[in-house]
């Protein structure tokens, strides 16, 4: 089984089956992507799929530069973020909430940076998720 709900090489995604595998919580989806769009420019995402244990994850980047990795589970998602050290280093100076301080400062560095993963459930998840897109943005 697959990290992402999506985990059939063979079918890509669509809004329709990220509505249907979301539910209710698609609206935080949808904030977050229209964030992303209404913030940053030359937004785009793609639909990747990295392997059988991952499955299908939607990279969103502005310009050349990955800004989250989204993975859409049931009723839920994850955002995937990469920090390099100076948006490390501004996370940590932030008021992102205590778990996900926790999880960037446990999160094994390497020289793309260090990779973490958030649960994505609620406004405050989303909110936080919205924060952290600036962080690495800016950084």
């Amino acid at each position: 089984m697959s990290l992402s709900a999506f985990g059939d090489k063979a079918v890509k995604p669509d809004e329709d089956m990220v509505l249907t595998v979301l539910g209710e919580r698609k609206n935080l989806w949808d904030r977050v992507m229209g964030h992303i769009a209404s913030a940053y420019k030359d937004v785009s995402g793609e639909w990747k799929f990295y392997s059988k244990d991952a499955g299908w994850t939607l990279v969103v980047k502005s310009g050349k530069r990955t800004l989250v990795y989204l993975i859409p589970l049931e009723g839920s998602f994850k955002a995937n973020f990469v920090l390099g050290e100076k948006a490390v280093c501004a996370a940590q100076g932030s008021d992102l909430p205590p778990h996900i301080l926790k999880a960037i400062s446990e999160a094994r560095p390497y020289a793309e940076g260090r990779s973490f993963m958030t649960d994505v459930k609620d406004d405050e998840d989303r909110d936080a998720v919205m924060k952290l897109i600036g962080i690495k943005e800016r950084n």
